[in-house]
């Protein structure tokens, strides 16, 4: 104890709530001292006095000092008592949890994590506590620095998570805030059939959602213009089907999401063509023999594949495309023979509109005729046909070739006229067929017949490619002659574009969307283009696999990522100080195509990581990595406890980086709570109270890794000796505001005790103490909600136990709303009151609140009752401490609710519930169907005239008929006891009259008188429309006659208004039309006409003109884009104008009525044109439905203009029933209605008046069914996994009752009802086994129970030894591998194992089970692996298992190619392979020839085959290990022939010499040896020169060479693989001129005197590359012939000279290459005397 005389009673250092009282109390020794004699003050954050006071304490020598603090921070308290002050100033540290502010609280996914932000940066110093779903779900906290922190966790199961935060112990503002959480893994979507999808034509695909259960799918397609309607179908069991209509060429985007979260696969690209924007240009009649020309443009068409075919008597002809770019072609062909020729053109498989087109082909003439062969092969036979009727002699036949020469031809006579010429064709090119009968030329002679070689085109292709970006490869057709090039790719499957990249070169692109190999298909005139089909494999996109844990490093440990990717990745990563951290680059040796990235941070602070390839950007690049120290930690502060009394120690983390802190203080392997306070700056401050006299340790962990020094040791020792002394009563446990909350404290024997209670905004309660014996009872009265704190001291020592915890409630405020007929609270809105004041209705459920969540903890307690017996009512808990509860009527009596909370009344409590029997509207002439619950029920009926109605009973229903319009009473009874009556009120709408529809005048009111006495009971209602225009007005009664009814509407428009009548909602049979003038005596327009028009049916209105001359009016008529319409006017008997129109387009039109030239009183009208032919019904009934069953279907207006629709239904006897018209989306709406007897309805549909295609509808409705049997269906009742939430559907008019047993004790169950007869009942396993779920409905069991699901959990599946002895680096199971599993825990269930979908055989030893896996059967790879435990996935089982196989790997050219007589080579390696031996075949793939292949040992287990190849073509090369093919095997092998590159001429300078930065150029001529491939290859002394060959068209090609150094170059120039003649050829490279290495010396060029000057200098080259030296001098008279000679050629150094005449001022330019050497121009002075040159020299 101090020995000062003034001492504060508690913690001097205090946590205090803003805006509340903050108490401290103050002990004085001396008892005298009172109020006055302490002075305080109070200093805040912001240096501002804050007033408080001093109030005398609960006992002598006590004050206590009070004052409300408003700002955030810490406030200094100065007491002071008699002038003598506290030894140190009392601190309070404020804070406002209501400025804590929460943010990003979105939805989240299961398995990813979600994120949120708390910002407690502005609510002062405390202690932050966040969970989510009440503790159930970890989270992960991370201090950003400022009072910030992010918030992360991740959900494991798809349901809404609450997020509670509290601060200091409070509530934070908005908690618990909801988290919904989806899982999309359930949806599996079907999208790869729309990336190409036609416009105007529904496309649909199909989504499935695994499990069942809620979904919330919302699918969005966005096109060009915009968002387009989507129309789902389906349900959660079968799978829901999306269609959606493009209307524009372009991509669509479809987004798919899962309870809000987007699908993987979407958003998904659609591309969207229009084969009717595909025009085809006009066809000229044809001749034989001559080329006939068309265009086509598909480049308003979009994205897609062009066919364009020709044919001529059923078969197809040659035709050539031409691409004129931007999808825009030139289609040629040339007729062989005269007949029609049929043109089809098709886009992505569809007609273009106008094909097929015929074109006409006539031969010429009526003379001989002739028939031509289409493009034919070179040195292939081509014939054409001659119909004559004369001599062979008569015939003659000349065919030339592409340069004139003669080509031999032989003509035969057939018979019958028919002769025929036959030609061999040798060179590729357009042959000239000259045809001549009697010496006369045929018709159309000479003819043009095409040769073509498809072996002449080159195809340079791509052999890789990557998914999504485009993989082109080039066609070169030169020297192929003309034809048609056809490309497709898969099959046709994926989308090829072509853009002409010359006059014979085609660059072919496509873009592949799967990783895949893909097949190019090359055809040329039909034919296969050699090599083809051409094969790409296709690499996915590079990506970046990173694990979870890459976000933060240590410092000096190894950071490890990976790279997929086709090629190695560049990697750059930059340390905090932007300085460059060495990274290494490894190949995954069993994943081509996989890179390990890895590298080792050594400073604290962001990294920054850029991944790129060579060819671009990878995606996810560039991220950050924190790294992190954790040894820079450093804990501090530590010291000894004492049980009780709070222990605190600082950590500093403010050099150690981004990270976790995790504190774990521990006493005999328990942990003890503690809490930790931020002080800024990554600096903490840790407090725990321990309860133990025991050494505790303190473990201090840094991203998971220990600090310096942990785990520290505090040693605690007792201190409090007091014995234990029993406490007990209600202040101590739960007590209640308002109410005295007792402390009993026995067996004191000693002095008093001390109780102190503490509010939890810290306020000290007055606490009152008796005593009796040994006994002392203390009482206080808590004011507000929360958990107080009571202290309870003996000798200024603790007793055991305290301080104890009080939880204080408050009764009051327990909040009821919704419950019908009971208003809760005055200050309700009236909307409000008016729907609570109706009472609730028999056999309706009905729903209320209870909200406690203000009123601390405790327990509620619910009845609901009447005067008789009790009513089950169901509670869902919405939220903490916020109640839906509903209950269902069964009687017409008072109903009320009783609410408890902690055995305490809820203020109101019982509640009264009004209930009242159900009314029911009923027409003449209908079936009445009533339920009974059972054979012991009856009814009686009375109708309006008291008379006992007779019924029937079928399926447990009474039915009868109403005929009589009144009401009617009904009885329910059970014996001779009344349980429930029902009303029904009988109309009949046949029965209202109209009085009186006088004309009407606009702007005035119109009124309409109805008559409704003999109708029965019921409403009046009405509609009042012009076109489809609603007109305000009211339904009311009439002032004079109580029996009539008025409706009154105001027109403003001149046109017969429509009225339709209801009664209870049933429209009356037939509409009323009211005409309506304009008022006053000006000409006015009117009709209908002017508001509505069908489209192209004449439509009409009147002009009244009041005696004015026709030729005054004009009416103008325009429509929606302006243009105008033709209007018909002329004059009826009447003497009005008749205005008549029909109209082209739907839409508005506008009509404007003049007379003279000004409008008439509303003009311009608008006239909305509607098409009713545009209008379908849709989704009608199929199959028969029964009484009180609701029919629906949909009516769709897209493109149909603005008009009411209406669809009136009429029932068997002739009634007109209600109909609900409800808008589903735009253009679409949904009609339904709902029978009440059995028979044929009829339903007519009008749009604006006219009826619409398929109205009316009949459609057939049988009587009411039997009530199906209540049953039970579900995965729920069939098995389930521990912890994981499972459920089933009850099928039952009433609530079933749900009982679930294990063996190990009762499973909760929770029902919900999402509509009536449904229950859906859910629960979540605790233990494994076989359980019980008993399901009764009332007094009896339903069928098939007690169900009994197995319950397993296939996290118990234990992998004897672990997994980590069977994993390789990337995690792969490596083969072979014995797996031994124990499934004791698992529960009832099987074990299975697959690899590559194929089953493993198990051997089963009790719970034990084994598989032995290798890799027989497998390739050498990565293969699928799935462990499954009764069909559930075992959750920490590897996916895939990796096959080393038998590792044979071929290399050589051979594999691939080959030239024709030489031999080729290839090596076998099979040193990492199993035992076995090579044997290879190698035939060709036309005629299956074989080749001999030799075969010899070239090392340990190498071996080297050699074949020769003597005929060009394809080959196929097979390769067996063991008998087995090798992985890749056969290959196709192309041999290649016909090649001479001693032919092969080169000309040029370039061959020979160049100068660095000069273009050397080279010309090569090729066509004289055969097709083969040219190469060039040019290396110089260090580097190797550029070599760029371009191609002509025509085998010549020009070589220009780029040297990048000078010297001697070797040139190697080869064809098909061969030297050209000359080859290598040495290239002299000069370096390029460069002037600043020449330097000039000598007197030549220095100052000097006439009769002694020596005029040479000397220029040295050497170094200065390649160049001319020119020498100009220029003196007093002029220039000056300049000398310059050399010792050799070459010699760099050149002497110069000139010789002067006279004295006087000279000019010495030197130039190498045309530039000034340095120092040019040399000025050079020349004196008569030595003395003039000493002078002029020393003034320089």
């Amino acid at each position: 104890m101090s020995n000062s005389s003034v001492s504060v009673l508690g913690e001097s250092t205090r946590l205090v709530p803003a805006n509340t009282s903050a108490v401290f109390e103050i002990i004085t020794n001396n008892e005298s001292v009172v109020s006055d004699d302490i002075s305080v003050h109070v200093i805040s954050p912001s240096k501002r006095a804050v007033q408080a006071r001093v109030l005398p304490g609960t006992r002598s020598g006590v004050q206590s000092v009070e004052f409300v603090p408003t700002e955030v921070g810490t406030h200094i308290v100065e007491v002071s008592v008699g002038g003598e002050k506290l030894s140190a100033p009392l601190v309070a540290k404020v804070y406002d949890a209501g400025l804590i502010q929460v943010a990003d609280v979105s939805g989240g996914v299961v398995g990813q994590p979600v994120q949120f932000r708390v910002d407690a940066s502005q609510a002062g110093e405390g202690q932050l506590e966040i969970s989510i779903n009440e503790g159930e779900v970890p989270n992960h906290v991370q201090v950003v620095g400022g009072g910030r922190c992010l918030v992360s966790f991740t959900p494991d199961v798809a349901k809404p998570h609450l997020i509670d935060i509290k601060f200091n112990g409070e509530t934070v503002r908005g908690c618990p805030f909801v988290c919904p959480v989806a899982d999309t893994s359930r949806v599996t979507l079907s999208l790869s059939h729309l990336e190409l999808i036609p416009v105007n034509q529904p496309s649909s695909f199909h989504m499935g959602v695994a499990g069942g259960g809620a979904a919330e799918l919302a699918v969005a397609v966005r096109g060009p213009a915009g968002e387009l309607p989507v129309k789902v179908t389906g349900d959660i069991h079968s799978g829901f089907t999306a269609e959606f209509t493009p209307t524009l060429v372009g991509a669509h985007q479809i987004n798919v999401d899962y309870n809000g979260r987007p699908v993987q696969g979407t958003p998904f690209i659609a591309k969207a063509f229009d084969s009717t924007r595909v025009t085809v240009g006009h066809v000229a009649r044809g001749t034989v023999g001559r080329p006939v020309t068309f265009s086509v443009d598909a480049s308003e068409a979009g994205e897609g594949n062009l066919e364009i075919t020709i044919s001529a008597r059923g078969l197809n002809i040659p035709t050539q495309v031409h691409p004129q770019g931007n999808a825009r072609f030139a289609v040629s062909f040339v007729p062989a023979e005269a007949c029609d020729h049929v043109i089809n053109v098709a886009f992505n498989k569809r007609p273009v509109v106008g094909c097929p087109l015929i074109v006409g082909v006539g031969g010429g003439g009526s003379g001989p005729s002739v028939t031509l062969p289409g493009p034919g092969p070179i040195h292939k036979p081509s014939t054409l046909l001659i119909n004559h009727p004369g001599r062979l002699e008569d015939i003659e036949v000349n065919v030339e070739g592409p340069g004139g020469q003669a080509v031999p031809t032989q003509v035969q006579p057939l018979g019958n006229g028919q002769f025929r010429a036959e030609f061999v064709p040798r060179v590729v090119g357009e042959h000239r067929i000259a045809v001549s009968v009697n010496g006369a030329p045929t018709a159309g002679s000479p003819y043009a017949a095409k040769v073509y070689d498809v072996q002449a085109i080159k195809v340079k292709e791509s052999p890789t490619g990557v998914v999504g970006k485009p993989v082109t490869f080039l066609v070169e057709t030169s020297q192929a002659g003309p034809g048609n090039l056809e490309v497709t790719v898969n099959g046709g499957r994926v989308p090829t574009s072509a853009q002409a990249q010359g006059p014979h070169t085609y660059a072919i692109s496509f873009t592949p969307r799967e990783a895949t190999p893909h097949s190019v298909d090359l055809r040329f005139n039909g034919q296969d283009v050699p090599g083809s089909p051409f094969k790409c494999n296709v690499a996915p996109a590079a990506r970046i696999i990173a694990p979870d844990a890459l976000d933060k490093i240590s410092v000096g440990r190894s950071c490890l990522f990976a790279v997929e990717s086709p090629s190695p990745p560049v990697v750059e990563v930059l340390g905090p100080a932007r300085r460059s951290i060495p990274t290494q680059i490894t190949p995954q040796p069993d994943a081509p195509g996989k890179f390990d990235i890895s590298f080792t941070p050594i400073d604290v602070g962001d990294h920054s990581v850029e991944v790129r390839l060579p060819g671009g950007h990878i995606e996810g690049s560039p991220f950050l990595v924190k790294a992190y120290d954790a040894s820079r930690v450093s804990v501090t502060d530590i010291t000894d406890g004492i049980v009780g009394k709070p222990v605190s120690f600082s950590i500093n983390a403010s050099q150690a980086g981004a990270g976790n802190l995790e504190i774990i203080v521990a006493v005999a392997g328990r942990n003890v709570p503690n809490f930790v306070q931020s002080e800024g700056n990554a600096r903490f401050k840790v407090n725990f109270k321990p309860t133990e006299a025991a050494t505790h340790t303190l473990s201090v962990r840094f991203n998971g890794q220990p600090v310096p020094g942990s785990p520290f040791s505090c040693k605690v020792s007792p201190g409090n000796t007091q014995p234990r002394i029993p406490v007990s009563g209600s202040g101590v446990e739960l007590a209640a505001v308002g109410h005295p909350a007792e402390i009993k404290i026995e067996g004191i024997t000693g002095a008093e005790p001390q109780v102190i209670a503490t509010a939890p905004s810290g306020k000290i309660l007055n606490t009152k103490i008796a005593s009796s014996g040994d006994t002392y009872t203390a009482a206080f009265t808590p004011e507000v909600v929360g958990r107080h704190s009571v202290a309870i001291l003996i000798n200024d020592q603790h007793v055991i136990g305290s301080p104890f915890n009080c939880n204080v409630y408050d009764v009051n405020k327990v909040l009821v709303s919704g419950l019908p007929g009971h208003k809760s609270d005055i200050n309700h809105a009236m909307h409000d009151l008016n729907l609570l004041d109706k009472p609730a209705e028999v056999g309706k459920a009905v729903t209320f609140s209870v909200d406690a969540a203000q009123a601390g903890e405790g327990t509620l307690e619910l009845v609901v009752s009447t005067q008789h017996t009790t009513v089950k009512a169901e509670v869902v808990a919405c939220a903490r401490g916020l109640y839906d509860v509903t209950f269902v009527p069964q009687s017409n009596e008072d109903h009320y609710v009783n609410i408890t909370f902690n055995d305490m009344s809820v203020p109101g409590s019982p509640f009264h519930c009004e209930v009242a029997e159900p009314t029911q509207y009923i027409q003449t002439g209908n079936l009445v169907y009533i339920d009974l619950p059972s054979e012991q029920h009856h009814l009686e009926i009375m109708d309006p005239s008291n008379h006992m109605v007779k019924y029937v009973v079928n399926n447990s229903k009474a039915e009868f008929s109403v005929n009589q319009s009144g009401t009617y009473h009904v009885q329910i009874l059970r014996s001779h006891e009344v349980i429930t009556t029902r009303t029904l009120h009988v109309f009949n709408t046949s029965k209202i009259d109209i009085i009186n529809a006088p004309e009407a005048i606009c702007h005035r009111p119109a009124v309409v008188g109805v008559n409704i006495n003999k109708a029965g009971p019921g409403k009046l209602t009405a509609t009042v429309k012009v076109g489809n225009k609603d007109v305000p007005h009211s339904v009311r009664q009439s002032t004079t006659n109580p029996n009539m009814w008025e409706v009154v509407f105001h027109p403003v428009h001149a046109a017969p208004h429509k009225i339709t009548l209801f009664y209870n909602g049933v429209p009356k049979l037939g509409s009323l039309e009211v005409p309506v003038k304009a008022p006053g005596n000006e000409p006015w327009a009117g009709g209908l006409g002017l508001f509505q028009a069908r489209l192209a049916k004449v439509t009409s209105f009147h002009i009244d003109t009041f005696g004015r001359p026709a030729r005054e009016f004009d009416v103008v008529i325009s429509g929606p884009t302006g243009s105008a319409l033709p209007v018909r006017c002329y004059q009826t008997k009447t003497g009005k104008l008749q205005a008549e129109f029909s109209a082209r387009d739907v839409g508005p039109h506008k009509v404007e009525v003049l007379h003279q030239a000004k409008p008439v009183n509303g003009s311009p009208f608008t006239c909305q044109v509607f098409d009713a032919d545009n209008v379908r019904i849709h989704d009608i009934p199929q199959t028969q439905s029964n009484v009180g069953e609701r029919i629906t279907f949909n009516v769709l207006h897209k493109n149909s203009g603005s008009a009411e629709l209406e669809v009136i239904v009429t029932n068997p006897i002739g009634q007109t029933i209600s109909v609900q018209q409800t808008t589903l989306e735009e253009y679409v709406e949904q009609i339904s209605f709902l029978p009440t007897l059995p028979g044929l309805y009829q339903v007519a549909i009008t749009y604006g008046g006219a009826p619409v295609k398929g109205s009316p509808l009949a459609l057939g409705v049988g009587p009411i069914g039997p009530t199906p049997p209540p049953r039970a269906v579900g995965k729920g009742l069939e098995s389930a996994q521990v912890g994981e939430r499972t459920s089933f559907t009850v099928t039952s008019a009433i609530q079933p009752r749900i009982q679930i047993e294990a063996a190990e004790g009762t499973i909760e169950s929770h029902i919900q009802c999402p509509k009536p007869g449904e229950y859906i009942v859910s629960y979540t396993p605790r233990w494994v086994g076989t359980y019980d779920i008993v399901v009764n409905i009332g007094i009896n069991d339903l069928p098939g129970s007690p169900f009994r699901p197995t319950i397993v959990d296939p996290s118990a599946v234990r992998l004897i030894g672990g997994w980590t002895q069977y994993l390789d680096d990337s995690g792969r199971v490596k083969l072979p591998a014995k797996l031994a599993f124990d499934i004791g825990n698992a529960g009832p269930g099987t074990l299975e194992c697959k690899i590559a979908g194929r089953r493993i055989t198990s051997e089963k030893s009790g719970n034990r089970i084994r598989f032995e896996l290798t890799s027989e059967g497998l390739n050498m790879g990565d293969h699928d692996l799935d462990i499954r435990f009764s069909n559930i996935s075992l959750p920490e089982a590897p996916k895939i298992v990796v096959s080393t196989g038998d590792q044979v790997v071929l290399t050589g050219r051979g594999l691939a190619q080959a030239q024709c007589g030489e031999p080729t080579v290839f090596t076998i390696d099979g040193s990492r392979a199993g035992s076995g031996n090579p044997e290879v075949t190698l035939h060709a793939s036309d005629s299956n020839l074989p080749v001999p292949v030799m075969i010899s040992l070239a090392g340990e287990k190498i071996w080297r085959a050699t074949y020769t190849i003597n005929s060009p073509g394809n080959y196929l090369l097979s390769v067996l290990w063991a008998g087995r093919p090798v992985k890749g095997c056969p290959l196709i092998v192309e041999a290649k022939g016909g090649a001479d590159a001693s032919k092969v001429l080169c000309s040029g300078e370039g061959l020979r010499q160049g100068v660095v930065g000069k273009e050397i150029r080279s010309w090569i001529d090729t066509r004289r040896a055969g097709p083969g491939e040219l190469t060039a290859h040019c290396a110089g002394p260090r580097k190797v020169a550029y070599c760029e060959l371009y191609d002509h068209g025509d085998a010549t090609f020009t070589l220009n060479v780029k040297p990048q150094e000078s010297g001697r170059h070797a040139l190697t120039i080869k064809y098909a693989g061969q030297h050209v003649p000359g080859s290598p050829f040495v290239l002299r490279v000069a370096g390029a001129p460069d002037a600043s290495k020449v330097r000039v010396y000598g007197p030549g060029v220095e100052h000097g005197v006439l009769a002694t000057f020596q005029s040479r200098f000397i220029c040295d080259t050497r170094g200065a590359g390649a160049g001319q030296l020119t020498v100009r001098v220029r003196g007093p008279k002029g220039a000056f012939r300049v000398e310059m000679q050399r010792e050799s050629q070459k010699d760099r150094t050149i002497l110069c000279k000139y010789d002067p005449t006279e004295p006087g001022d000279y000019r010495v330019e030197v130039k190498w290459a045309g530039e000034h050497v340095p120092g040019s121009a040399f000025h050079v002075m020349i004196f008569d005397t030595q003395e003039e040159l000493r002078r002029y020299l020393n003034s320089l």
